[in-house]
């Protein structure tokens, strides 16, 4: 009897495990609760354990593996028996310690952590590059008693990144050197043209001359983001006027959303400690993805103001709006919207997020407001200087 119910169970399990291997993750959930018994959950759960490609790992609040499955051998090189009963912190090198005391905290508080990309070492010493999804593990009581991980394993993504960052941070250093030129002979003949009186080529060559402007700030935009994903990114902190900031500021935007009205409320005469062309060109990002999202003639309005020794700048257009599912995502890395109000709009999804990021580099963050149709208000702050 026992031998035919054992061959009944593999039998059983290795129905499974094809199954399983022939269905996509979405449909496993599913998969799982067309299973009646608690058996037959407890078998179909070991079976996508056993042949996920994501390492499953789980451990105590203490830091110590309890399970760990096939992919976790293969991505990290120890076995099963090497690792249950041992620390996790085996793993972890030196310079991310800090980084298991963290997530332990927000997971003791019922807290889950997706898709966190860090850096974990494997048996022969090598580094490799993973995102991380813990979630904490309960009893029936409700209570926290440990922790599960699923670990992928994205080298080849983050290497790919790096190839596309190498390309991008030479093409653009490339790119500077016979742009700079060519701005400067389109300068040399517009002054010309404005000698003779040609005002059709007083005409052209200021067009040209702003085609080269926007290049130029797409070149630089390309170099930065090379610089932020490299960790290279500094800033060169100075105390300069506000007020000289922004008439910098409102003169280039004359210049480059000459089809638009530009409201400028003015600032206080305050100095500011921070890094000039940088928050110079959070500004011009700003008023560019203003100028692009909103229609010919509309206004775009320019406030700066001072709050509790904050500045408070801020730039509202009268454009499409701003969906609540694309704010999530909008200061992330190449993404753009994407809509009938959008689609001939140029861009590389690279501006929003280079703001995003100087913001942060600075100790503050971006915030926006927005509604369908009504348009969109992006504003931060920056501590003003006090000597």
């Amino acid at each position: 009897m026992d031998n035919i119910r054992a061959l009944k169970e593999k039998a059983f399990a290795q129905e499974l495990r094809a199954t399983v291997m022939n269905e996509s993750i979405q449909n496993q959930a599913k998969l799982i609760s067309a299973y009646q018994t608690a058996e037959e959950r407890e078998a179909i759960l070991s079976a996508i354990v056993d042949f996920s490609d994501d390492a499953i790992i789980s451990k105590d609040l203490n830091g110590i593996v309890t399970s760990w499955n096939k992919s976790a051998e293969r991505i990290f090189g120890y076995t099963a028996l090497e690792m249950i009963g041992k620390p996790i912190l085996t793993l972890i090198p030196d310079d991310r310690l800090e980084e298991e005391t963290l997530i332990l905290s927000r997971l003791r508080s019922g807290e889950r952590v997706d898709h966190f990309e860090t850096k974990r070492r494997k048996k022969d010493g090598r580094i490799v590059d993973v995102s991380l999804t813990i979630s904490p593990i309960k009893n029936v009581d409700g209570k926290i008693t440990g922790v599960s991980k699923i670990a992928r394993d994205i080298t080849d993504k983050k290497l790919e990144e790096q190839r596309k960052y190498d390309f991008i941070a030479i093409v653009s250093h490339e790119l500077k050197t016979p742009l700079t030129s060519v701005k400067s002979y389109i300068q040399l003949a517009l002054n010309k043209a404005k000698e003779r009186a040609d005002k059709f080529a007083v005409n052209v060559l200021t067009r040209a001359d702003l085609q080269t402007s926007k290049m130029t700030t797409m070149i630089h935009d390309y170099l930065n983001v090379a610089r932020l994903e490299q960790g290279k990114m500094t800033l060169s902190l100075t105390a300069f006027s506000l007020n000289d900031l922004m008439e910098e500021v409102i003169s280039d935007a004359l210049i480059l959303a000459p089809d638009h009205l530009l409201d400028y409320s003015g600032c206080p005469e305050v100095e500011l400690y921070a890094d000039r062309d940088k928050i110079c060109q959070v500004m011009m990002n700003l008023l560019n993805n203003a100028s692009k999202y909103s229609s010919t003639g509309t206004t775009i309005k320019i406030n700066c103001s001072l709050e509790q020794g904050q500045v408070i700048f801020s730039v509202t257009d009268q454009g499409v709006g701003i969906s609540p599912t694309d704010q999530v995502h909008l200061f992330e890395r190449f993404y753009r919207v994407s809509n009938k109000n959008t689609m001939e709009v140029s861009g590389f999804g690279i501006g929003l997020y280079l703001v995003a990021e100087i913001i942060k580099l600075h100790g503050s963050s971006i915030k926006l407001v927005s509604e369908i149709g009504e348009g969109t208000t992006f504003s931060f702050s920056l501590p003003m200087f006090v000597r």
